[in-house]
């Protein structure tokens, strides 16, 4: 069915003729979480040509706009008054408006609000479409040297050190990789647990992925305790524990 409201007319009453117009399309795209360069063709392509762009940090794609020559209308979808905004969107996108979905760096709802808007939509009737990309889950987990075959992702983790000692101890079994974000001055706190509950344990922790502050530190808690001294508040952090591994016994 064609876009621009060239399908058959109804005729409504009093012989006024009505148009039924398809609503738009939410697009959810994935944008770099470092280099600005690591975003798809068909990413930039329909960021050009959606009327509105829904934003986590509006000032941080505005620049990644910038870099690429887009010039394009960006509006905030959080955090404050994220349900008014959501309503402004939702009617523009059942005004048969196209709008895209960003967050500041990476894939939208992966580690982000952005889940309240596509269910909305969905709610809605309103076509949605992912534009992938860029993840710092799966770029840590790639370079982790660590199974990828099964993985469970912890975006938040608990904020107090008890909870996230017992949280720890109940999957120190669990032996698919472990893969969670971490706020970068909790990182140390995270270590030391894990001394206590994994000690033996391999661990990766990547940090400001494609950029060119990126690292890559491997080994073990205390190691990495002893290695990786104070994180800048701005750091993007994520770390990867590898699964519980049963050592098979030596037949005698």
């Amino acid at each position: 069915m064609a876009r621009d409201g060239s399908q058959p007319n109804d005729h409504g009453v009093g012989g006024r003729t009505t148009t039924s117009r398809p609503p738009g399309t939410l697009y959810v795209i994935s944008t770099p979480i470092g280099h600005p360069d690591d975003i798809t063709l068909r990413a930039l392509a329909t960021l050009r040509r959606v009327a509105v762009i829904a934003s986590e940090d509006p000032r941080v794609t505005q620049a990644l706009l910038a870099y690429h020559g887009i010039t394009a209308t960006v509006t905030s979808y959080g955090p404050l008054h994220r349900h008014e905004k959501m309503l402004v969107l939702l009617h523009r996108l059942t005004q048969g408006e196209d709008v895209a979905l960003v967050s500041d760096n990476g894939t939208p709802v992966i580690y982000d609000p952005g889940s309240l808007f596509v269910a909305a939509a969905h709610q809605a009737g309103i076509p949605v479409k992912a534009i992938p990309g860029p993840s710092t889950v799966t770029a840590a987990a790639a370079i982790s040297g660590f199974s990828g075959d099964a993985i469970i992702f912890e975006g938040h983790l608990p904020s107090t050190s008890r909870r996230l000692a017992q949280y720890l101890s109940q999957i120190r079994k669990e032996r698919r990789t472990l893969v969670f974000c971490v706020a970068p001055l909790a990182l140390t706190r995270l270590l030391k647990i894990l001394t206590q509950i994994l000690p033996t344990r391999q661990i990766a922790i990547a940090m400001n992925l494609t950029t060119r502050e990126e690292t890559l530190s491997r080994g073990r808690p205390g190691e990495l305790l002893d290695q990786i001294g104070p994180v800048p508040k701005d750091s993007a952090v994520t770390v990867v524990i590898e699964g519980y591994r049963v050592r098979s016994q030596k037949k005698r």
